[in-house]
């Protein structure tokens, strides 16, 4: 059983991760895959596999989101998307050149153009900064990726009622890997249209604890469509707890832990209609596969 998807580094994680550890591993957890987003927490993202080398493993990426608060930073003296976007960019890639052998995969990173849509102030000219600073970050991704042979965790997030983030996402795959990439889409959650192109990439879907929502109606369909050898588990911790979390009023913190894993596999079975030994089976050769 293994997390493919989770971000230590951030609270309440960071602090209680002796105790997630233990109670990941009493489940039958194997390794942990923690994500990076920013410049700021990738030191600390490797000092954990340090600390658990035997369990956590690194991805080191710039989430897309980021690029909103960077460009307004008061640690920059310019509030400017491309010039301080850029300077960040330049940063992930320096850190990747210097630690690309502790690295395991290259992320979070991909194209959100969702999270901008909801800020009401910014001008169609800043959303379109917006999304062409994410492409130069996610070619940048791509082309570490290919040149280090490193795995991607990509994350994909429409506009609803668009598909142009996951078109742009596969455009640049293409453009970029020309077949030679290989990766997985994390908590994917769009257009059932584009799986088969994604699976044709040689790409693997990423599952977590929205399948066990009453609203994930739409990922189970995924799931349902997706083969036993291209399924990826993950808790996208500290984010989307599952179904159990959520509705238990004696957890006053509710996240989501690798942990979590056993109950998201569970319920995949289900939808799966297969067993849950013969889905963590194929889920962990999956992962060895793609991350070892």
């Amino acid at each position: 059983m293994h997390d493919s998807h989770v971000h230590l580094t951030r609270e309440p994680l960071i602090s209680n991760l002796s105790e997630i550890i233990h109670s990941f591993q009493d489940k039958g957890g194997t390794y942990i895959l923690s994500q990076s987003t920013q410049s700021d927490d990738f030191d600390t993202n490797l000092q954990l596999t340090t600390l658990y080398p035997a369990v956590i493993q690194a991805a080191i990426g710039l989430h897309p989101t980021i690029f909103e608060d960077i460009s307004t930073k008061n640690t920059y003296e310019q509030k400017d998307i491309f010039i301080n976007g850029e300077r960040e960019i330049k940063l992930f890639e320096e850190y990747v050149q210097k630690h690309n052998n502790k690295i395991k995969a290259i992320g979070e990173c991909g194209l959100d153009y969702y999270q901008f849509s909801l800020n009401e102030s910014y001008s169609k000219e800043t959303k379109e900064e917006l999304k062409e600073i994410q492409k130069i970050s996610f070619r940048k991704h791509l082309q570490l990726a290919l040149k280090f042979n490193l795995p991607l965790s990509i994350h994909a997030r429409d506009v609803a009622d668009s598909d142009e983030c996951v078109r742009d996402v596969i455009r640049l795959i293409c453009e970029e890997g020309k077949g030679a990439l290989c990766g997985v889409f994390h908590s994917y959650t769009g257009n059932m249209s584009y799986l088969e192109e994604i699976l044709d990439l040689g790409f693997y879907i990423g599952f977590n604890g929205i399948i066990t929502y009453k609203s994930g109606e739409n990922v189970r369909d995924i799931l349902k469509q997706t083969p036993f050898d291209r399924i990826l588990f993950e808790t996208d911790g500290p984010f989307l707890p599952p179904q159990s979390v959520r509705k238990n009023g004696h957890i006053k913190e509710k996240f989501a832990q690798p942990a979590d894993i056993k109950e998201i596999i569970e319920t995949a079975s289900q939808v799966k209609n297969i067993t849950y030994e013969y889905l963590e089976k194929s889920s962990d050769a999956n992962y060895s596969l793609l991350f070892l």
